[in-house]
């Protein structure tokens, strides 16, 4: 079988565990040159050294992406790693009130900037720096990571739904702003992922509401009272990882400025 990104240099941002781990690990076996990107050097070498034994060209960043001057060594990492980039995933966010769960009015100001700079102005910085690059060989291809929130927000996480609204816009604005170059520019909003995180907050609910301590019994309780769909599971790092591959696949060149959903139904 033909790997398809066979030497197409990627960057995916926020690799170092959860749904990045998968995305990565997709495109390193469809031949891509790969950077794992996180803020914590053991996991993402982990990572890093797992992807590598498969015969996979594998290199690390570490670095807050939030921040001017660390996103900049991140980038110049990448830079003498790889020379460039023909793949940016922009995965790299997470919520910041409340851990998470604030309601509207709780989430403080500093929480919205930070929301911001999390899942919106990191991405823009990674954008910045290599989408000249992309322009000049006449080929790229851009998938960010948004969520199901961004398109239903609810009463809790006003500051992350917001951020990954923003997300959106910028990836339509994006994608129109590079017609014509050979670069599209796409979305993906994952629904609820069964990461360690979601694993372990489920299971925290689970002892709080007494939905038993099996893992199939915990997921079935969860899709019914928490996020009903027609698949009848909660969505895996891989389903995300799958609609990435098809977005950044070369053969995908007609799909651009659009939002892929991937949350079960």
């Amino acid at each position: 079988m033909a790997q398809q990104l066979a030497g197409k240099r990627a960057l995916v941002t926020g690799s170092s565990s959860g749904i990045g781990v998968a995305i990565a690990k997709r495109l390193a076996s469809e031949g891509a040159r790969l950077v794992v990107h996180g803020r914590n050097a053991e996991r993402a070498h982990k990572v890093a050294d797992d992807i590598r034994a498969t015969g996979a060209e594998v290199h690390v960043a570490i670095g807050d992406l939030a921040r001017d001057d660390t996103a900049t060594a991140v980038a110049d990492t990448v830079e003498k790693a790889l020379g460039g980039l023909d793949i940016l995933i922009n995965n790299a966010g997470g919520t910041a009130s409340g851990g998470g769960y604030a309601p509207w009015l709780d989430a403080t100001t500093d929480e919205w900037i930070a929301a911001y700079q999390g899942n919106v102005v990191c991405g823009v910085r990674m954008i910045r720096r290599f989408v000249p690059g992309m322009k000049a060989a006449g080929w790229g291809r851009i998938v960010n990571i948004s969520s199901l929130v961004a398109h239903g927000p609810q009463v809790v996480i006003p500051d992350y739904a917001s951020a990954k609204s923003g997300v959106l816009s910028m990836t339509i604005g994006l994608a129109k702003t590079l017609a014509n170059t050979g670069i599209t520019v796409n979305s993906v909003s994952p629904g609820l992922i069964l990461t360690p995180a979601t694993e372990g907050w489920l299971r925290m609910l689970a002892k709080q509401f007494g939905w038993g301590e099996a893992w199939e019994d915990i997921e079935k309780r969860a899709i019914a009272e928490l996020v009903p769909n027609s698949c009848g599971r909660i969505g895996r790092p891989e389903d995300i990882a799958q609609a990435v591959a098809y977005l950044v696949d070369p053969r995908t060149s007609f799909v651009t400025g659009t939002d892929m959903m991937v949350t079960g139904g």
